[in-house]
Parts: structure tokens; sequence; C-alpha cells
């Protein structure tokens, strides 16, 4: 078979551009080569390098390390924003301890008293003196001690506690404390650092690092039916004992109060649970300045309209169906009824009840809001203004406080 010039042509030309690419990755592997050997580094922890100075601080790093770094200096380097937050948040973290008498019943000798002892953590928001918690740390106890970083101990009281939000505020006869670098946790990003500050197990400022896991959670405190909304999910080791320490970011901000995990152990595995630094303080604020909080509700029991979709319309298979209203609240105000199913909150759809607790949530008391429900088949827009929920009691589950 003969080949004609221009095919010869044609041949070596593509012979000689394929040689120079293979010298190319050649050349290059060599190099790769050579840097791990000098380093002790794979071509992988080159990458893993590069993509941990990344997510840690933010900026990109195109460099490599440096010719002689052993990998000790290395993990170093990586470690080093987690121990600068580390440092910075350790200094605004609190241990709480706490006494009460509580009543027990015994089949031969009736009621007697005994002296319950239990530890948590919570944070200094304010210089003279006022620390964010949980409500659950501090509930029903008759003695507070707080111990500061480098550890200096002072009497506690509580100033108020929103077993809603399940926050409360402590206040220690103390001035000029360093005090808390709020952030601001609408701008949290699933998979940022999270660093996690407490007394897990008594044992005092624990640091735990991971990543915020998922962002928006809404959790159903299984104990007494209530829904945390909003929470801020993450991976880094929470514990009994860290309930109402700070959750901080990569600039050592205060981005939520670690709440509460899901296990079924009973210890960390790898779903814990903060509160919004956003809503948190907001609750704060309320308390110093008032002593309570005020929270919106429309006044409706209801049900997850999937748990009734075979008896619903195609239109209202997702949302809350209200099953009984409270008299004189806002939804009888403004003429909802037993059965209709609320779809959406300002336009924003409502997939059932612990999305419609937490769209309520969103807004303050006397705010006027729209709610779209489905009512005999049809769509209809109800205005109303929401009111002040009841006081009530909340009963949160302690798996952030040790007992014992």
């Amino acid at each position: 078979m003969q080949v004609s010039g221009e095919h010869k042509r044609t041949t070596s030309f593509w012979l000689f551009f394929g040689g120079i690419l293979v010298g190319l990755a050649v050349s290059i592997l060599l190099v790769v080569g050579a840097l791990s050997y000098v380093t002790g580094m794979s071509p992988d922890d080159l990458f893993v390098r590069r993509a941990l100075v990344s997510s840690l601080t933010g900026k990109t790093s195109t460099q490599g390390p440096t010719a002689g770094q052993t990998k000790i200096e290395i993990a170093k380097n990586y470690l080093d924003p987690v121990v600068t937050v580390a440092e910075k948040v350790q200094k605004v973290a609190v241990n709480i301890r706490i006494e009460k008498l509580e009543t027990f019943n015994d089949f031969f000798f009736g009621p007697y008293y005994e002296k319950i002892s239990g530890t948590g953590s919570g944070v200094i928001i304010r210089s003279d003196g006022y620390i964010l918690t949980n409500n659950h740390v501090v509930e029903g106890a008759d003695s507070i001690i707080v111990t500061l970083y480098g550890g200096k101990e002072y009497k506690g009281r509580v100033v108020g506690r929103d077993p809603e939000s399940d926050l409360a505020v402590v206040k220690i006869d103390a001035t000029g404390l360093p005090a808390a670098d709020i952030g601001d946790s609408s701008k949290v990003k699933v998979g940022e650092l999270a660093v996690a500050v407490g007394n897990p197990l008594g044992l005092s400022y624990t640091v735990s690092a991971g990543v915020v896991s998922a962002i928006r959670r809404n959790v159903r405190v299984s104990e007494s039916g209530r829904v945390l909304t909003e929470m801020i999910q993450t991976d880094a080791a929470i514990n009994p004992g860290n309930s109402g320490g700070p959750l901080a970011n990569a600039k050592g901000e205060v981005i939520g109060i670690n709440t509460l995990i899901i296990s079924q152990s009973g210890g960390f595995e790898g779903i814990g649970f903060a509160i919004p630094i956003n809503e948190a303080m907001s609750v704060a604020e309320q308390i110093i300045k008032t002593g309570k909080v005020s929270h919106p509700y429309i006044g409706i029991y209801g049900v997850d309209a999937a748990n009734l979709a075979d008896r619903l319309p195609a239109n209202a298979q997702k949302g809350a169906v209200i099953m009984q209203l409270v008299p004189g609240s806002p939804a009888e105000k403004a003429g909802l009824k037993r059965g209709d199913v609320i779809i959406a909150v300002d336009g924003t759809p409502i997939d059932g009840m612990d999305s419609l607790t937490a769209e309520i949530r969103r807004h303050k008391v006397n705010d006027r809001i729209k709610i779209t429900i489905v009512r005999d088949g049809k769509e209809k827009t109800i205005e109303l203004t929401l009111g002040e929920r009841p006081v009530s009691s909340l009963i949160v589950a302690p798996a952030g406080v040790e007992i014992g």
C-alpha cells in the first residue's frame, strides 16, 4: 500500500508534536517527584496542602512546601488557623457548674431530697459579665459557679431564661472581661471551618474542629416535642458538657451556641447542632433589657399534610393541616378554620409543621404576614397580625449537659 507525501508529512508532524507532549509530561513528573523526595510528601500531599490552606484561610495557595520542610512542620502550618481560633475563643468561653436539689420518692421512706450537680459551657458576650448559655444548662439551678479561662471563679445568677429557644443569660460581678467577637450566622456556608470550645464530660476548655455540615436545620426535641429551628449542623466533636459553648468560624467569630447532638449511643457521632448566633444574640438582648423574650405565634395545632395526603386534594398534599385553633388567637381572629391547609407564608412554601414554625419565628410580634391556605380545594390568602406566644415550659434534651 502506497502512502502519499502529504500523508507522510502529516504523520511526521503528529509524531513530533506527540513527542513534545510526552517529554513535557515526563518533565513535570520528574519535577514533582524531586519535590516529593525533598519534602517527604507525595504528589497527593501537595494538592491536599493547597486545598487545606485555601479552605482554612480563604486564600488560594499556589506554592508548594519549602524545600526541606518536614511533614511535621507542614502539618503545623495546616493547623495554625485552628490554633489561632482556639487561642482567641478559649478566652471568651467559660465553664458553668450548677447544683440543685431534686425530690425523689422512695417506696418505703417516701419523698427525699438529693443534691444534683451538672456542668455545661457558656460564652462571654459583654465585658461587664454577661454570659450566654443554654436554658437546659441552668434550668432549676440553686447555685451557679462560673469558671473563666485561667481558673478564676465567680458566683453566677440567672438574668433570664427562654425555654422556647433553649437560651439563657447568666451574670457575674466582673468587669473588663474579654468579650466574644460576634459573627453573622446568616453568612455561614456549608463546608466552612467550625471550631467548638467547651467542657465536654467535665474536661475544661476542650477544642474540636470540623466543618459546617448543614445550615437551617429544624430539629425536633423528642422529650418535649418542641422544634429548634434554623440550627447549624456541624461535625466538630460535641459531647455532654459542650452545651452553651461557642461554635466559631475561621476568623474566630462566634457563629453559634452549641446545644445538642443526635446520637444513638449518647456520645459524639458526628452530628451536632448550634443555635445561630444572630438568633441567640437577639434573645440575649431581650433578656438583658426586659428579663424575658417575646415570641411570635399564630395559635394553631396541626399535623403535616403528608400524613393525610390520601385525603387531601393535590394542591394541599404539602403543608400544615390545622387541627385546632387556640381561642382568641391571631389565627382564629383572622378567620382560619379547622381543616385549612397552610401551604405558604409570605410566599415561602411550607412543607409541614416544622417548616411553618421556622417561618413564623423569622418574624416579630405584631408583624403583618400573608398566609396562603387551601380550603375546599381552592387556594386563598389571609392576612394576620402575629401575636405573642403565651409563656410555656420546655424541657430540652440534656444531650449537651453532663449530670452526675
